[in-house]
C-alpha cells in the first residue's frame, strides 16, 4: 500500500510516493530523442519506465529510487532541467549540422584520407614524411 508524500510543490508531477515519482511528457515540446537522452542521465540514481497514452503525445516516466537517501522532488526538477537541455542540444545540432558537415569534409579533404596511391602502403613506411 503506497503511503502518500507531503505534496510536491513542483506542478508537472503527476503522482508521488515514498518510493515512486511519476511526470507526464508532452512529445510535440521535447522529441523522444531528447527524453531518452535525459532519462539515461538519471538511470544512476533512479530506475526509469516509460510508457505511452494511447495517442502517442505524451510519454509517462515513472521513477523508483535505487537508494533510500534519494529525493524524488530534487530528481524531478533535475530531469526537467535536463530536458531542456537535451532539447537545446538537439536543436544546435540540427541548426549547425550542415557546416559541421563542411568543416569535417573539409579536414578529411585536407587529411588526404583518400588518396588511393597508399593503400598497399605498409605500416612501416612513412610516404609523406611524418615520423
Amino acid at each position: 500500500m503506497e503511503t502518500a508524500v507531503q505534496q510536491s510543490n513542483i506542478s508537472w508531477i503527476k503522482a508521488i510516493s515514498e518510493e515512486q515519482l511519476t511526470v507526464c511528457i508532452d512529445t510535440s515540446i521535447y522529441p523522444l530523442g531528447a527524453l531518452f537522452r535525459t532519462c539515461h542521465v538519471f538511470t544512476d540514481r533512479c530506475y526509469l519506465f516509460l510508457s505511452a497514452d494511447s495517442s502517442d503525445a505524451v510519454i509517462t516516466v515513472s521513477f523508483a529510487r535505487k537508494k533510500p537517501a534519494c529525493d524524488l522532488t530534487t530528481v524531478a526538477g533535475e530531469f526537467a532541467n535536463e530536458l531542456i537541455n537535451q532539447k537545446l542540444r538537439m536543436d544546435i545540432a540540427a541548426e549547425t549540422q550542415t557546416i559541421r558537415e563542411l568543416i569535417i569534409a573539409q579536414a578529411f579533404a585536407e587529411a588526404d584520407v583518400l588518396d588511393k596511391g597508399h593503400i598497399e602502403a605498409s605500416y612501416l613506411d612513412d610516404p609523406k614524411g611524418i615520423a
